[in-house]
């Protein structure tokens, strides 16, 4: 194996673990405290049923993470984690346009420390990781396949 492919490798494999950390705590740490989730989203999109919601990207995430694990699963995770990150990255972006007017932030933790406009930073980044590893393993795929 040349040295090259080897440190590429790590690379990826280390992508993956961001990405199943990332979403793994997101999703996790709203699940743990649902009802101060449930309320930020009743503040956002003034819903008067917010358990889809509040429950449902929780566990979306927790299985995005779940499905980036496995080699077999990794694909529709990436598209998954393509899905959420696109998501938020709008959000923010609306927060900073001013769409929602002073909006909460269900991130936790060091992140929901950041300003809106370094929380974008951030998305774009997960962002263009995401698209790299899709990248990556599309052509992986093709190299496969005949």
């Amino acid at each position: 194996m040349k040295p090259i492919t080897f440190q590429k490798q790590h690379l990826i494999s280390l992508g993956y673990t961001l990405l199943i950390l990332l979403w793994s705590y997101t999703g996790l740490s709203k699940l743990t405290d649902q009802a101060a989730f449930e309320k930020q989203v009743i503040t956002l999109l003034s819903v008067s049923h917010p358990e889809p919601i509040s429950i449902g990207i929780p566990i979306l995430e927790v299985l995005t993470a779940f499905s980036l694990v496995w080699n077999r699963t990794r694909v529709p995770g990436l598209y998954l984690s393509l899905l959420l990150i696109t998501v938020f990255t709008a959000y923010v972006a609306l927060v900073i346009a001013g769409y929602f007017g002073p909006a909460p932030c269900s991130c936790g933790g060091i992140i929901a420390a950041l300003s809106w406009k370094a929380h974008l930073i951030v998305n774009i980044s997960i962002l263009s990781l995401v698209l790299y590893l899709l990248f990556h393993q599309n052509r992986k795929e093709a190299a496969v396949t005949p």
